[in-house]
């Protein structure tokens, strides 16, 4: 049966059970490429093109901010801020001359202490909101306060960690706005402790999360699952282990983010989106490691190879 795929059987193989499962679908390039926000109009500008709020980063984790907004540009998103703490400031212009990064208030950890977006703005000038790379679980009140935004909201990494001590699926079902999760199977665990173990039946797994929390639920790993709450079931049928590094999961959210911010402007399903996000991903994992091995694929390059995934 469909669920009980092992997602560490050949690719063969669940192509084989793919055939008998309507209810899954395996994202090809063909799919993942018509769902891009391209060819962009003629005529546009910077606002049309989607404005993204990353919220990441803390003292003592600085890289996973500026490793989310290169995936961030690299989805190409018309307006892309970036909230973190004021003392890293200076370090994501270097990184991000094009972003407007916001320095908020900090705690005595490092942490963002509240936002303090811009004079006039507040989190409805978002076309889409990501949260959680690097924030530490010190910045729970910044979790809860975009988690009663109204804005398509992205979860991953310490923004999971403090939904699961909130009670994951009780406050997803109260959100107004789509929400998509990026755990890895052990934040997926612990998230939803009671539904059926992902190591065993990964598609069953984020299908029960998918519905039961009413989000959008991407399990990470070799054969990415992601499911609707209609229980749906999107899969990327093709990853690499050099993905087995530490940031590889903040360039996905980045990127993910820029597409969502783009798709809110344009009439993109939010699921395809998603898949499409994973597939290219997981693209640019697998071109890095055929140019430099399995071992040569650090977060910061697998960047760069975003693009060379779609002008191959």
């Amino acid at each position: 049966k469909a669920e009980l795929i092992d997602f560490d059987i050949p690719l063969a193989d669940v192509e084989a059970v793919l055939k008998d499962a309507p209810r899954i679908k395996r994202i090809t390039p063909a799919t993942a490429l018509a769902t891009l926000p391209l060819p962009r109009p003629p005529v546009t500008h910077k606002y049309k093109e989607g404005h993204l709020l990353l919220i990441c980063g803390s003292r003592r984790y600085a890289g996973g901010a500026i490793l989310t907004g290169l995936g961030a540009r690299a989805s190409g998103v018309g307006m892309l801020s970036i909230a973190v703490p004021e003392s890293l400031k200076s370090l994501l212009v270097s990184h991000l001359p094009e972003a407007l990064i916001v320095g908020c208030p900090e705690t005595e950890t490092g942490a963002i202490a509240h936002l303090e977006l811009p004079e006039k703005t507040d989190l409805s000038s978002f076309n889409a909101i990501a949260c959680g790379p690097g924030l530490t679980r010190d910045a729970t009140p910044i979790v809860q306060e975009v988690i009663e935004s109204d804005r398509p909201l992205i979860l991953d990494a310490d923004g999971l960690n403090i939904l699961a001590q909130m009670g994951a699926i009780a406050t997803l079902k109260k959100r107004l706005a789509v929400t998509v999760l990026t755990p890895h199977t052990g934040e997926f665990q612990r998230l939803f402790p009671d539904v059926t173990d992902a190591k065993h039946d990964k598609v069953q797994a984020v299908r029960e999360a998918a519905t039961q929390s009413e989000a959008i639920v991407l399990l990470k790993g070799a054969r990415t699952a992601i499911a609707n709450p209609q229980a749906a079931v999107w899969i990327v049928p093709e990853s690499t282990p050099a993905l087995a590094r530490g940031g590889s999961g903040d360039v996905l959210t980045g990127l993910l983010g820029g597409l969502l911010a783009q798709a809110a402007t344009k009439q993109i399903l939010v699921e395809d989106i998603v898949a499409t996000a994973a597939w290219w991903h997981s693209q640019a994992g697998i071109l890095a490691a055929q140019e430099r091995t399995e071992l040569g694929v650090d977060a910061f390059t697998l960047t760069q190879y975003l693009i060379k995934v779609l002008s191959n």
